[in-house]
Order: structure tokens, then C-alpha cells, then sequence
């Protein structure tokens, strides 16, 4: 039944972008690009601000930066509209901010590594990735500024991200606490680098201060077919060896697993249920 629920939503989010035969086009939100210097590279994103209501004074409002966005923005704008007017939720309107991927494991993914999920390194595998830190500064240096000159923000910032964007979200997390207030990792890819996320946070979280903060993480349960990793004992180190350090921070934690998903299935339930319960009344 929940399934259902979640899909019924999601048909409507795309289908409102859809133009209807004979009238004009209905439309959820705008293209954009920004040359990013950090990156040296053209970055695209797009943008989906509240409807302004007639006669009502102008609101401000958060932010959700929602990575791997050209994949889920059409969804979470659904899920962001039908909690903002629900009367069981405290989540107000958001603007969503969609950003485009060029190379999310140099992206997303703390280090450069040749490690396999399940920890493995064979001969002749290349390592890759560890541009995590630049795409951090585009997000918050160069496109963050961007955005709050087109739009009206309230200073409040939400990361959503899932698989190696949950790892990003995550490290972010760790790394500069201070630079959003709602954290969303969804299934994140804590095998890279032979789990080496787990390994810094311990020796990291217990002297940060996550006051105010709140972070949501998910995990699918379900086995990938013919796929090795050791995604899941180091899910369960996460949330008895790290999550409690953090806690201890006072950060707020929601931490769930999804029985019924596969990692490929994972992110749009994780996201639903993630706003659902970050901002349940």
C-alpha cells in the first residue's frame, strides 16, 4: 500500500511537467548553467521555486539541494509540495534545487581509490574519484550565491543524496556540519575505499558540534544479484560505532532500513519517508 501511495505520487510530480493537449504547458521549474571555475566546467541545474500565492505577502523560503538531480527532481518537488500542505507534516515550502551530474564519482567520493564494494583491489584496477572537496566548494561558494540571487531564501539548507551522493552528503556532514541544517544520505556508499568514511569519522565525530542539525540515513537490506560488497556490516558499524558519537554532538539522527529495496530502488522511498520523518508534526 505504501508503495502504491509513493507511486501515485511520483505519476503526478512527472505528469504535472507534462504539457496538456490544446492549453498551455504547466511547468515545475527553469533550466540554468553556471561556468564553474573550481571545476573548470559548465554546470547545469534547475530550479523549482513555491507558487507565489495571489495576495499574500512574499514568503522566503529553504533550500533543497538535491544531488543526482536531473534523476529525482521531478519526484521530490511532488513529495516537497504534498508535505508542505499537509496538516500531519512541518515541512514548509521549499525551493529545489536540481544539480546536473558530469562525473559524480569524481564528484561525490572523498578519495581517489581502486577499491572494489567489497573491499577488494585487484591488479590492474585504476584508481579513481577524490574530487569531493572542489565539488563541495562549486556547491557552496559558487552555486549557493547563485541561487539566493534568484530566489528568495531563508538561510535554511537542506543536501539529499543517494549512493556515492550519499557518501558526498555524509562526508559533508563530518567535514563542515556548519554548512547545511537537514542532512538526507540514502543508501550511501560507505564500501568506497575500503569503508574509509567509518574510519575518519571515528577518529572525527566525537569533536564536532552538530547542534541544530538533523541528518536522515537509509539503507536498502535487499542483496544485489550477482553483486559482492560489504555495504551492509558497515551499515550496522555506522549506526553502533559512529551514529552514537554523533548523537552525543547533539545531532539529531533518524536511521532506517528498507527491507524490501534493492540499492537501485532505494532513493524514492528513502526520500519520502526521509521528509516525512525529519518533519513529522
Amino acid at each position: 500500500m505504501k508503495s502504491l501511495y509513493i507511486v501515485l505520487l511520483i505519476t503526478i510530480a512527472w505528469t504535472s511537467s507534462l504539457p496538456i493537449q490544446g492549453q498551455d504547458s504547466i511547468n515545475i521549474g527553469t533550466r540554468h548553467s553556471l561556468f564553474s571555475n573550481i571545476l573548470n566546467e559548465e554546470r547545469m541545474y534547475w530550479i523549482y521555486e513555491p507558487e507565489k500565492q495571489p495576495g499574500k505577502e512574499e514568503k522566503d523560503y529553504p533550500v533543497l539541494y538535491l544531488l543526482d538531480g536531473d534523476v529525482f527532481f521531478h519526484s521530490v518537488v511532488g513529495f516537497t509540495r504534498f508535505f508542505a500542505s499537509s496538516r500531519v507534516s512541518s515541512l514548509p515550502p521549499c525551493v529545489v534545487v536540481a544539480v546536473l551530474n558530469t562525473d559524480r564519482t569524481r564528484d561525490f567520493t572523498p578519495t581517489s581509490s581502486a577499491a572494489r564494494r567489497d573491499g577488494s583491489i585487484q591488479p590492474g584496477d585504476t584508481p579513481k574519484g577524490g574530487g569531493m572537496k572542489a565539488f563541495y566548494r562549486f556547491l557552496t561558494e559558487e552555486l549557493r550565491p547563485e541561487i539566493e540571487k534568484k530566489v528568495s531564501a531563508n538561510g535554511r539548507n537542506f543536501l539529499v543524496g543517494h549512493s556515492y551522493a550519499g557518501l558526498f552528503t555524509l562526508q559533508v556532514l563530518l567535514d563542515y556540519p556548519e554548512s547545511f541544517d537537514t542532512f538526507m544520505a540514502i543508501d550511501p556508499s560507505l564500501w568506497w575505499d575500503q569503508g574509509i568514511y567509518l574510519k575518519q569519522a571515528k577518529r572525527e565525530a566525537h569533536k564536532k558540534d552538530f547542534t541544530g542539525k538533523q541528518l536522515y540515513v537509509a539503507f536498502a537490506t535487499q542483496q544485489r544479484p550477482n553483486v559482492k560488497l560489504n555495504q551492509f556490516s558497515l551499515a550496522d558499524s555506522l549506526k553502533v560505532n559512529i551514529i552514537p558519537d554523533m548523537e552525543n554532538q547533539h545531532l539529531h539522527v533518524i536511521y532506517k532500513k528498507f527491507p524490501e529495496e534493492m540499492h537501485g530502488t532505494v532513493a524514492l522511498p528513502g526520500i519520502f519517508d526521509g521528509i516525512k520523518s525529519l518533519f513529522r508534526h
